[in-house]
């Protein structure tokens, strides 16, 4: 039977499989910049083979990043939803792969507003307290965000509900 770490001046020790992961994000977010780097970027409204990769590259590194960080300066105490291994476990294992299913079967016969919604109900499905103003607040402010990244800003050929915007 292992002996736990000893807490040192009052803090748990630093998990260094955390450490470990945050820096292996890092890697791989250098090493597509690296590969993307001779691909043409293009721009966010005619976007190049370069572009996205870049920016998942970019999201890479700055994961890993707040995964060391958060890691080497806070030491919280374990949620109950990431050491129980329940109702929440399964919930969201059913219902967040689900909603993304929602999602990809609404965006083009309904549009990007109610893919949005469907998208946000069934997520929801997979909280472990559900709250009724959060859903209301969400279903508002995605779709409206959605519109205003997708559609005005990238300009991308999205029907916000189709037949009708």
């Amino acid at each position: 039977m292992s002996v736990p770490a000893q807490k040192q001046g009052g803090k748990d020790p630093i998990d260094r499989n955390s450490l470990v992961a945050g820096g292996i994000m890092i890697l791989i977010g250098a090493f597509v910049l690296l590969d993307v780097s001779g691909m043409r970027l293009g721009t966010p409204t005619r976007m190049g083979p370069g572009f996205y990769p870049m920016l998942i590259g970019i999201a890479c590194i700055i994961l890993g990043l707040m995964i060391a960080i958060l890691e080497a300066h806070a030491h919280l105490e374990p949620d109950s939803t990431l050491t129980d291994r329940g109702v929440a476990v399964w919930r969201s294992r059913v219902f967040v792969p689900l909603s993304m299913l929602v999602f990809a079967l609404l965006l083009r016969p309904a549009g990007l507003a109610p893919a949005s919604v469907g998208l946000i109900c069934v997520a929801c499905l997979a909280a472990p307290h559900f709250s009724l103003a959060r859903l209301i607040g969400l279903v508002v402010v995605t779709p409206l965000l959605a519109w205003f990244i997708f559609v005005l800003c990238l300009g991308l050929p999205f029907e916000m509900i189709r037949g009708i915007l």
